[in-house]
């Protein structure tokens, strides 16, 4: 696999190949710069309610926190009423935002409920009024993210909806291969994927499945994609980065990181949560973290039993140096999940 057959979108005057999906509970500030830190190419932060980004809900807002190394800068919006959602974008064009993203892929019962997020995906026509009011809203670019289809055999009116929103002038579309009745199960469709390049007169972000730097070549050599998108495959695994850009650029992978390494970049994750929240909120944060980067290390067990009752920065510090310390020999590489969704829910 080399360039040639990889290529990139220009997104708020970068060309980028690799974008980090949004990632609910997931993707703060101190996540997208560890990103960053591994060549990640574009950050998203969490999705927010459109409704709570017009209240100026406090919490919302501390969700959208960014700085100045950290661009390009996605924010991505969850709602189903035009106005409201061009009103919201306008406040996230005010906090920085490279790029306005709206979702159409989230699963989650009480979000389709809401009728929002992959529940807009039965409503084509709906979704074009709502990118009619929201592109023109903004001076920066505006995407969707998509699943591919509501249920099985949903052929017809996904494809509908691809149509109607590149008519609308979005700068690109993510399409994630499942649809929303698969959840996080099973393997991404990429020949649905490729219909969404078929259809869209736009660039196309390949989403699903991608855990290393050979899947990301799949990705696109299989859908016809201008770029990928990773989502769980980067949980505790800011290395699959790197690995998927030396994996297009020379057909090699990039080498594994050890638990010594990977230990490590757990720590500095610690370090910028407390330097973001303030050391009691960044502990308990943890206690979700750490089992992302344990995954696959021998003792991972009880690493994690440990983590899910942390207090205090000096029970962390005493898990990293049990995980420092673990036989490279018997470790599993970074990012090896499951299907299940097993950390919350991700958006990817």
């Amino acid at each position: 696999m080399t360039t040639d057959l990889a290529r990139s979108i220009l997104i708020a005057g970068k060309r980028v190949r690799v974008l980090q999906s949004p990632m609910a509970a997931c993707t703060d500030l101190p996540y997208r710069r560890i990103a960053r830190r591994f060549g990640c190419g574009m950050a998203y932060c969490e999705m927010v309610r459109d409704r709570a980004v017009v209240a100026r809900n406090d919490a919302t807002m501390e969700m959208l926190a960014t700085a100045d190394d950290d661009h390009p800068l996605g924010m991505q919006l969850l709602g189903r009423d035009p106005a409201t959602l061009a009103e919201a974008a306008m406040i996230l064009e005010g906090l920085g935002a490279d790029v306005i993203d709206l979702n159409l892929g989230c699963p989650v019962n009480r979000i389709v409920a809401d009728a929002c997020g992959s529940a807009l995906l039965k409503e084509p026509e709906q979704v074009g009024r709502i990118l009619e009011k929201l592109v023109p809203s903004v001076k920066i670019p505006v995407t969707i993210k998509m699943r591919t289809g509501f249920s099985e055999g949903d052929d017809e009116r996904f494809i509908r909806l691809v149509r109607i929103a590149s008519a609308t002038g979005i700068a690109a579309i993510t399409a994630h291969g499942r649809t929303r009745k698969q959840g996080f199960s099973g393997m991404a469709n990429l020949d649905a994927i490729r219909a969404v390049k078929a259809n869209a007169s736009c660039p196309v972000v390949g989403n699903g499945n991608i855990r290393t730097g050979a899947d990301a070549a799949q990705m696109f050599e299989a859908t016809g994609c201008d770029a990928v998108m990773v989502a769980r495959g980067a949980l505790g695994n800011p290395w699959i980065y790197r690995d998927i850009e030396s994996y297009l650029d020379t057909g090699v992978a990039a080498a594994k990181a050890g638990p010594a390494e990977r230990a490590a970049v757990l720590e500095e994750h610690f370090r910028l949560l407390c330097c973001h929240y303030g050391d009691a909120l960044a502990v308990r944060r943890m206690r979700r973290i750490v089992p992302w980067y344990v995954k696959g290390v021998p003792g991972s067990a009880e690493m994690r039993n440990r983590s899910s009752a942390l207090t205090t920065p000096a029970e962390f510090e005493a898990i990293a140096k049990a995980f420092a310390a673990a036989d490279p020999a018997s470790c599993l590489p970074p990012g090896v999940w499951g299907a299940d969704g097993t950390f919350g829910e991700t958006n990817e």
